[in-house]
């Protein structure tokens, strides 16, 4: 015996609706589940749903009324709807598309829109209309948004997403649809406008083992964390030394099945050639001079986690082959030991090398290159999203504010953090942040102390007012875009424009 939402027209029952966790809209439009036909009833009359455990039924504008067994509630001139006892098997009305993205158990959700400054974050703690209408819970000002565009409904480990019959459509994943249910890392597009679905941790902060994003280009990486985390494939991720692989290797394995196992990492690139092996599988007592007792190698000890292992590139040849007969058998023989032991581990592998050239050089093997590269992550260098750097150096001072006080940074000295091209990516950057923040005897962080930090730090000093760095130099970091550079550099596009005109040579 199941509950159901019965449709009824002056009295004679038309048809059932079982009545699950997800909410049931009510009203004229055909993206509702219960279409009621009657020009009296609005496109989206309200929906039925449970409120603390009880069905209820909470139209558009007005109070919330309980739905009592038996009992019809009016909708429009001859419609009502009434609960009952069933024991048939009903489906459900909804337009579902047969394309899902994974939800998550427990996860609370928040749409961000926009990036950088001007990004919005709103919490999925209820159902939120989107579309360019004053009325709407997210207001869009975007001409190619409806309305009254889509509708964003909290659901147990995700969100549902409707379609209000928009001119333009709701596309996820390059696909039109009307009603999809979301998880983590999806994006909705809709108009112009990109909408991340984001998961929030229990401050409400976005979990991502401790990344910051606020660019189009991270915000990517992040959606493609969500959607694999909670997969057990082997994973590559790939970027410049300092851009934060290891921070993604984090976020997936606190988004994933394996978050109350061990998190294990190895720099395989860091270690001398002698006990890599050693360090990978573990050795027995006696293997070796100096192995006066067995020790378990980082396989062992990520059991039931997650194994990062870093220059995945730099690793010999002899023990990639040994690498990959672990990856096909998932046992590993330890070291002089003649037993082997079974591991379960989910492997994430880095590097900055781009290991497909490596391969036709015969420096690394190509069945280990396929085992490892089945999922694939690449993460932008700092200087391809200059929206990022503020919101870092920001994250890294709430981080030091225990050793060094508080400590804040001024628009010009963001504009000189902006202006530096970043080699050392988002390892230069907390570098210079810190010791910046070392440096000063005072809460406002002083253009001359990031000055003395870019200078022991990074052995370079942006001075944008000496122009230092020539403009053009500065756009071609930006791989000649100019809107990029100018918001890098903090000024207005066609400001930048001018001087670049003054800084060419004459004919």
């Amino acid at each position: 015996m199941q509950e159901a939402i019965v449709l009824s027209y002056r009295g004679e029952p038309l048809r059932e609706f079982i009545l699950g966790d997800h909410p049931l809209d009510v009203g004229r439009g055909s993206f509702c589940d219960i279409v009621i036909h009657d020009p009296k009833v609005a496109e989206h009359a309200g929906q039925v749903l449970r409120w603390h455990g009880a069905p209820a039924f909470e139209p558009e504008r007005g109070r919330r009324v309980a739905l009592a067994l038996g009992e019809p509630i009016p909708i429009g001139d001859h419609y009502a709807l009434c609960r009952v006892r069933s024991e048939a098997p009903a489906a459900r009305a909804c337009r579902t598309e047969p394309l899902g993205l994974p939800v998550s158990e427990g996860v609370r959700l928040s749409v961000l829109v926009g990036t950088g400054a001007a990004a919005r974050r709103v919490a999925l703690d209820r159902a939120i209309t989107v579309g360019a209408d004053d009325s709407n819970d997210l207001v869009l000002r975007d001409r190619a948004v409806s309305a009254r565009h889509c509708r964003l409904e909290p659901v147990p480990g995700g969100a549902v997403l409707r379609d209000l019959q928009s001119r333009n459509g709701t596309w996820v994943d390059g696909r039109r649809v009307m009603y999809l249910e979301l998880g983590a890392g999806a994006v909705v597009r809709i108009g112009r406008t990109d909408l991340h679905i984001v998961a929030r941790g229990r401050s409400g902060d976005a979990r991502n083992g401790g990344m910051v994003a606020a660019s189009k280009a991270m915000l990517h990486v992040l959606g493609e964390v969500e959607r694999f985390a909670r997969l057990s494939w082997p994973l590559l991720v790939t970027g410049e030394s300092g851009s934060g692989k290891e921070g993604v290797a984090r976020a997936l394995h606190e988004r994933g099945m394996r978050a109350d196992g061990p998190f294990v990492a190895l720099n395989a690139g860091g270690l001398a050639p002698g006990v890599v092996e050693s360090e990978l599988f573990g050795h027995a007592k006696g293997a070796f001079t100096g192995a006066a007792s067995a020790r378990r190698g980082v396989f062992e000890m990520a059991h039931r986690g997650t194994l990062f292992l870093d220059e995945i590139g730099e690793l010999p040849l002899e023990l990639q082959a040994r690498l990959l007969r672990v990856l096909e058998t998932w046992e590993v023989r330890p070291v002089g030991s003649e037993t082997s032991r079974r591991v379960d581990v989910r492997l994430v592998c880095a590097t900055h090398q781009n290991l497909r050239e490596r391969v036709v050089e015969g420096s690394f093997r190509e069945d280990l290159y396929y085992r490892i590269n089945r999922l694939k992550i690449e993460v932008p260098p700092l200087r391809a999203r200059p929206e990022d750097v503020e919101p870092l150096a920001r994250h890294f001072l709430r981080g030091a504010h225990e050793e060094v006080g508080p400590r804040e940074i001024g628009e010009d000295g963001f504009r000189m953090l902006r202006s530096h091209s970043w080699p050392g990516n988002v390892r230069e950057l907390r570098n210079v942040v810190l010791v910046a923040a070392a440096l000063s005897p005072e809460r406002r962080i002083r253009n001359r102390d990031l000055r003395e930090a870019f200078r022991r730090v990074s052995g370079a000093v942006p001075d944008l007012d000496d122009l230092a760095v020539p403009l053009a130099e500065i756009v071609a970091r930006y791989e000649g875009n100019i809107t990029a550079a100018a918001r890098a550099l903090g000024i207005a596009r066609s400001t930048l424009r001018d001087r670049l005109r003054r800084e060419q040579p004459a004919a």
